[in-house]
């Protein structure tokens, strides 16, 4: 399916229900003695027609995908058909009933025009809302982030992939729960306690960064936690969002360094002592071989630093 087809089908519906609809009131006007009445209803229907047409335009210009243009074409003309079936439906009984049948083309062209523009919206819209709860969903599972959606009291509303395999936890068991209530941090007072000032600084509107500990499948990880509110058009706090990242391995990474560096101070340290003190025997030495000796020991303590 090309990006295109799905307006195409859009507006050549809209172009067979205006053609339809022209010849059909031009007729008219041949064999009636006013012109007033086709008028009105060529306006009617022309209208609905032009407007599929219109339609067919404006969706050529939305950024959607091949498929979903397609979906919206799929509604348009599953529109169409409801609303002539209904439009003959009712025909057919007036029929069964004797009564006479005034102007059923024209019935069924606004029949067919009408359905097709309501159910064009209701599947644009449709096909709309699809594809950004894809994208939503994309977006919060493919992160290694620990994601959640929070209400303002606190309680989970969506968390990501990430989060539930991190803890060994079942969505079911999550959504709807008090976010500090998660097993994650209820292995300490304290830990909970920072989650549940955490979130009360973010529903104040404040962004809070911190690290802690949180208890996962594997034992205890330090996690780097941050909630940020989110806000509506008027700038009020409606939902809060909580993202964790896992820097046990940075930490430790950070610990080894530290300690490697503190080893080095320490051994740079011994041996500037051993070459100031050699410097200084070299310097007060009477024979010439004393002073190579003491020489000879600083060159091999600064040698060991290159290796």
């Amino acid at each position: 399916m090309s990006r295109l087809r799905g307006s195409a089908v859009v507006m050549t519906f809209g172009s067979l229900l205006l053609t339809l609809s022209v010849g059909h009131h031009v007729r008219e006007i041949a064999v009636l003695s006013t012109q007033l009445g086709p008028m009105i209803a060529l306006f009617l229907d022309g209208s609905l027609s032009l407007g599929l047409i219109y339609a067919g335009y404006w969706l050529r210009q939305r950024n959607l995908t091949a498929t979903t243009e397609w979906s919206v074409g799929i509604w348009t003309i599953f529109g169409g058909l409801v609303g002539a079936t209904i439009a003959g439906i009712t025909l057919t009984v007036e029929v069964i009933e004797g009564r006479p049948l005034v102007e059923p083309q024209f019935r069924l062209l606004v029949s067919a025009g009408g359905g097709a523009l309501v159910l064009f919206t209701a599947g644009y819209y449709a096909a709309r809302q699809q594809t950004l709860n894809h994208r939503y969903e994309t977006l919060f599972n493919n992160t290694i982030q620990i994601t959640g959606l929070l209400r303002l009291d606190g309680s989970i509303i969506e968390i990501n992939d990430t989060a539930l395999e991190f803890g060994g936890l079942e969505r079911d068991n999550v959504v709807n729960e008090q976010f500090d209530e998660i097993s994650w941090w209820t292995h300490s007072e304290e830990v909970k306690k920072g989650i549940q000032d955490a979130i009360a600084q973010a529903r104040d509107g404040g962004f809070v960064r911190y690290e802690t500990e949180a208890r996962g499948a594997d034992g205890l990880r330090t996690i780097e936690v941050s909630v940020k509110p989110v806000t509506n058009e008027n700038g009020k706090v409606i939902q809060l969002i909580v993202a964790g990242y896992d820097i046990t391995d940075k930490q430790r990474q950070r610990e080894h360094l530290r300690v490697l560096h503190r080893l080095m101070r320490h051994n740079m340290r011994n041996d500037l002592m051993k070459v100031n003190g050699w410097t200084q025997m070299a310097a007060t030495a009477v024979s010439r071989e004393e002073r190579m000796s003491h020489a000879n020991r600083v060159k091999n303590i600064l040698d060991s630093w290159k290796k």
